[in-house]
């Protein structure tokens, strides 16, 4: 048997890593199941040892397993890395954009792709989306090109540009009887019952800090762990909530009102970050340039900002 793993086996361990189940990574790596099996079971034969445990549906890695997938994800960020210098000789404007982004930017997000695809159409982008904590693990794990945070990754591998203001407003549905009191105190907001995103959300995070450096407490009734299901549950009145103004930005809704609260809003950035441990593309320059010169012109026009 050839002792020498091939691409395809060290792409299956490493999403077994992640999804620790065998039916998702054949579905992510669009493989019959019954073939990811067979390729697990001959890298095990490669390396004459036990490389997981299966648990009922779930997988767990042994330690030889571990190591073998972090050897694993140097030698395919290699094998990235050969194309990414290929393509830079040959300077061309095609490939693969690998970007990674926190939930609430993906009210904007689409636009600012969108024209970026036009402006080079033999680009593709391959967008993952979710809350801070899932996309910071990404971070971690190197695995994209780009990822857009409002709170940077606490890391000596951060290379960080802001290109835009991310404003947290408070959000009521429009009946509310504070309507009638604006502008309204602080501590006005700790009698109300407070609609709040899931912990590992960045607008979580950047929240508590607010409360934290303003001793304000807040009547926490509900988490949620979306935007637009947080934006259904104030307009049914359940809660007022602090949201970031890009969620209110798209859309003609008049079941909800932006409240003028002292101290409000809350002044943060997108940014749009890179680790240095990735080498970057001509692509990547290219995107990145595109947000500082053209991103917030774009979105003037298409919004109500």
């Amino acid at each position: 048997m050839n002792r020498t793993p091939t691409i395809r086996q060290l792409q299956i361990i490493v999403a077994l890593a992640e999804y620790k189940n065998i039916s998702r990574v054949a579905e992510v790596l669009h493989i019959a199941q019954p073939s990811v099996s067979i390729q697990l079971k001959n890298l095990r034969e490669i390396y004459d040892i036990t490389l997981y445990h299966v648990n009922g549906r779930s997988v767990e890695l042994t330690e030889a397993g571990n190591a073998v997938v972090n050897t694993a994800r140097e030698m395919l960020l290699s094998l990235e890395k050969l194309q990414i210098e290929l393509d830079n000789f040959k300077g061309i404007k095609s490939g693969v954009l690998k970007l990674a982004v926190v939930s609430t930017t993906k009210y904007f997000m689409p636009t600012l792709l969108g024209q970026f695809c036009k402006r080079y159409p033999l680009i593709d982008v391959q967008l993952s989306i979710g809350n801070r904590a899932e996309i910071l693990k990404r971070f971690i794990q190197n695995k994209d090109d780009f990822y857009v945070f409002s709170q940077c990754p606490e890391s000596e591998d951060v290379i960080a540009t802001p290109f835009m203001e991310n404003l947290l407003v408070v959000v009521a549905p429009a009946n509310h009887e504070l309507i009638q009191e604006m502008p309204i105190s602080l501590n006005r907001l700790s009698n109300y019952p407070f609609l709040s995103r899931e912990k590992g959300s960045g607008t979580r995070r950047c929240i508590e800090d607010f409360c934290k450096g303003h001793n304000l407490t807040l009547k926490i009734k509900m988490t949620i762990g979306s935007n637009e299901a947080i934006k259904h549950s104030v307009a049914a009145d359940l809660g007022f909530s602090i949201l970031s103004n890009h969620t209110l930005d798209y859309m003609e809704d008049n079941s909800l009102v932006r409240l003028d609260v002292e101290h409000f809003p809350i002044k943060s950035k997108w940014y749009i970050v890179r680790t240095k441990k990735r080498q970057q593309t001509l692509l990547g320059e290219l995107f990145h340039q595109y947000l500082q010169d053209d991103g917030l012109s774009i979105l003037q026009k298409t919004t109500k900002m």
